[in-house]
């Protein structure tokens, strides 16, 4: 058996009983009696070896969690809990239940584990976007559609103050000015996918023609930035119930153009 082939054959088996982004370059080259620079050189680095990995995980042991995706959940919750600068990633090994090491192995620093959830919530906001810009634009009643997403912007505040006092997170935390620019980047990515929902209300003459979209849009973000911080300082159902229904009712019946029959 020639090198190469031990080598793979260690990472088969490991894949068989460890999560994949658990596995290190030293884990199969103790399994392969080989020094961890050559499992690297046969992989070609760390990203290579983890969607191999990954792939025959998915083949022979679906079951296994994915580590990273808890680090990440964990994050979350310890950023909001504790705020940025007095989280860590101990702190976040600690609460996932990790070894140092696991997180570590995914995540340099804490600046690096805190872009990673801020960039994940976006893109989460761009998926669901998408799907509810669908549903919007083919609905028969597009204007009942865009009330009942704009509210339910809102309900996900009754869950808990976990997901509002990450969002202060971000915006606190743009003082880094790494943060910040990614920050910039990504609000910028959604504003412009909310701008081309309104322009296409627009176009079927469901909104008044004469606004720009882009400031629209972002309009309505300061609206549902300025109801996470009114349920933070009033967390109560009903307050948020009526606020969600005003705000609604208001930017619809100000922005609308005619009545489309």
């Amino acid at each position: 058996m020639t090198v190469r082939d031990r080598v793979f054959q260690a990472a088969e088996q490991l894949s068989k009983t460890k999560p994949f982004d658990l596995i290190t370059f030293a884990d199969i080259a103790e399994a392969a009696g080989v020094h961890w620079s050559t499992v690297r050189r046969y992989f070609g680095g760390k990203q290579n070896m983890r969607e191999w990995l990954k792939e025959r995980q998915a083949e022979h042991n679906p079951h296994l969690v994915d580590t990273k995706s808890q680090v990440l959940e964990a994050a979350a919750h310890v950023f909001s809990t504790y705020g940025y600068v007095n989280s860590s990633l101990d702190k976040v090994a600690e609460y996932a239940g990790f070894s140092k090491g696991a997180v570590y192995w995914h995540f340099s620093s804490k600046q690096e584990l805190f872009l990673s959830i801020l960039e994940q919530n976006f893109e989460r906001q761009l998926r669901l976007l998408s799907d509810q810009m669908e549903r919007i634009l083919t609905s028969d009643e597009p204007m009942t559609a865009l009330t009942n997403w704009l509210e339910s912007q809102f309900m996900c505040l009754e869950d808990g103050e976990e997901q509002s006092m990450l969002f202060l997170e971000f915006l606190v935390s743009g003082r880094d000015a790494e943060i910040r620019g990614k920050l910039q980047k990504l609000h910028g990515n959604l504003m412009d996918r909310i701008a081309v929902l309104i322009q296409e209300l627009q176009q079927r003459g469901y909104m008044a023609s004469d606004i720009d979209p882009r400031p629209m849009a972002v309009m309505l973000d300061a609206l549902l930035k300025g109801v996470v911080v009114e349920w933070l300082l009033d967390p109560k159902a009903e307050s948020l119930q009526a606020l969600i229904h005003a705000i609604s009712r208001t930017f619809l019946q100000g922005i609308g153009g005619p009545a489309k029959h």
